[in-house]
């Protein structure tokens, strides 16, 4: 579906842009570093669960790539992208 890809879409610039917790952005080469995790995230989002979608971006950041999780960040990353589902549904 249409909407389906657009937020999903959404939720990669999100990810790759905005979390991004290993500090990738500036990189062209890596810009498909998260996109193995981004199936899981947008479950999350479009189930609109955010407590869920922080504990799965805990689990990333900390068991997966062994750094430091960052609450705040992953918080606003998770509201923009909760933010874009609820935007993306209102349209018609």
């Amino acid at each position: 579906m249409p909407k389906d890809k657009e937020l999903f879409s959404r939720i990669d610039e999100v990810v790759h842009y905005l979390w991004d917790p290993i500090g990738v952005r500036d990189v062209p080469q890596a810009r498909d570093e998260y996109y193995s995790y981004l199936p899981d995230i947008y479950a999350r989002v479009k189930a609109g669960r955010l407590a869920e979608l922080l504990e799965y971006m805990r689990w990333v950041v900390v068991d997966q790539m062994g750094t430091t999780f960052n609450e705040e960040s992953a918080r606003s990353a998770a509201e923009v992208m909760l933010s874009w589902k609820d935007v993306i549904q209102e349209r018609r």
